[in-house]
């Protein structure tokens, strides 16, 4: 069962969304926007969330715990970690436009659509890309749970 204790919330206060998107169609190469992605990573707190199987996130190559909490807004909150500080920063990309939304706009986010606006899609390794395909589907799935 989803937990519904907003109180117990963990903010972490990353770029929104349309921030990320600029930042990333605006950084000339992909080594710039590799330092960027790292960059977000080191906004992410070692405890924003428990990595324990309950959170696990199969089908990734480097592990991945995602841990989702309605709001009292009746919006979710995602809490991502991986191991991989790369990893850990597309996680930031990944879910920053889906933040806060309510379940049926994750629902129907595409997010194929994002990676692309970020011009990240074709700079991943197809492992990589089908980790974050599953880190998308956890999501949906999640979300779906609290409709």
């Amino acid at each position: 069962m989803p937990n519904t204790n907003a109180q117990n919330i963990h903010r972490i206060e990353t770029p929104p969304a349309a921030e990320i998107l600029t930042t990333l169609q605006q950084t000339p190469n992909w080594e710039q926007r590799y330092r960027y992605v790292l960059q977000l990573a080191k906004q992410v707190p070692d405890d924003v969330v428990a990595r324990i199987q309950a959170f696990a996130v199969s089908g990734c190559e480097a592990p991945v715990w995602l841990k989702v909490e309605q709001t009292t807004e009746n919006t979710l909150r995602f809490h991502a970690d991986s191991s991989s500080r790369l990893i850990r920063g597309l996680l930031v990309i990944l879910l920053a436009p889906v933040q806060n939304q309510p379940p049926a706009y994750i629902l129907t986010f595409n997010f194929n659509e994002w990676l692309q606006s970020c011009g990240l899609q074709q700079q991943l390794t197809p492992s990589r890309a089908n980790g974050l395909y599953h880190i998308c589907q956890h999501a949906k799935a999640t979300a779906k749970s609290f409709t």
